[in-house]
């Protein structure tokens, strides 16, 4: 471990920028906090170059044996509290923050089902999509460009380290939405106009449901892709459902109807 006395360290100060999605996307880094969620990073397949450790979190590190989880290329820095706090966007840190190389997940070649997240922009419902998709055993998470970032500190925070655990898709011209029709996957939408009830809707097949933003649902261009359009059946008369929610509902009808046919 080394220690890192100045906040005008070269390696604070570039860190730091990580706060913000600029440097996010041209570094393809970004940031974790919390002992929980730094473990669930070394466990995975994302290259960890740094941690940061508040001095005054030595005793926690000791207690979650993170240095026996480190990765090889892994280095360790201890801070001061102050300085630690220029690193974190939380009100009462753990004192241990990770800078995350951002893993590029590639479309496979597998039967399954995904979930796209068509102009989302609440971190919240993206980070519960993330969340009910690695719960649900889906394929892989797919984001349209002008979704969310989903390296956004809040973002990441719903995902509750389900960021980690499945493969998180760019689609910004949907050649990789077009890629997956064309290997006989069917896109579902939802539409209040010429659909179905959800319910109805055989999902043991391979299948793509969108979930569209939370202000103008689906955008043109994923609606004239769309081979089902359906609707979720609401008796209570509510306008609309929370984007995180709706997916949710849709995701484990799909492990409902797959745990039917099982038994």
């Amino acid at each position: 471990m080394e220690i890192i006395q100045s906040k005008d360290n070269n390696l604070i100060k570039e860190t730091k920028k990580l706060k913000e999605k600029r440097y996010r996307t041209e570094r393809k880094q970004f940031l974790v906090e919390g002992f929980r969620f730094v473990e669930e990073a070394l466990k995975s397949s994302f290259k960890i170059p740094y941690l940061f450790l508040s001095e005054d979190a030595m005793d926690r590190w000791q207690s979650f044996n993170l240095e026996g989880k480190l990765q090889d290329s892994t280095k360790v820095y201890i801070v001061s509290e102050s300085i630690f706090r220029l690193l974190s966007s939380t009100e009462t840190p753990q004192g241990i923050i990770a800078v995350v190389c951002q893993d590029k997940a590639a479309l496979e070649d597998k039967d399954g089902f995904y979930i796209l997240a068509d102009k989302l922009q609440d971190p919240g419902n993206m980070g519960t999509i993330i969340r009910s998709a690695h719960a649900a055993g889906a394929a892989g998470v797919i984001v349209t460009k002008g979704t969310v970032d989903v390296y956004n500190e809040k973002t990441l925070r719903s995902t509750m380290g389900s960021i980690f655990n499945i493969p998180i898709i760019e689609d910004v011209d949907l050649k990789i939405t077009d890629c997956l029709k064309t290997k006989g996957f069917k896109l579902i939408v939802s539409s209040l106009e010429d659909s179905k009830n959800f319910y109805d809707t055989d999902l043991n097949q391979n299948i793509i449901i969108a979930v569209g933003n939370e202000g103008s649902g689906i955008s043109q261009e994923i609606y004239k892709l769309a081979d089902i359009k359906v609707k979720i059946p609401m008796p209570g008369n509510a306008e609309s459902l929370n984007a995180g929610a709706a997916a949710s509902i849709m995701l484990f009808e799909i492990v409902r109807q797959k745990l039917t046919i099982a038994n």
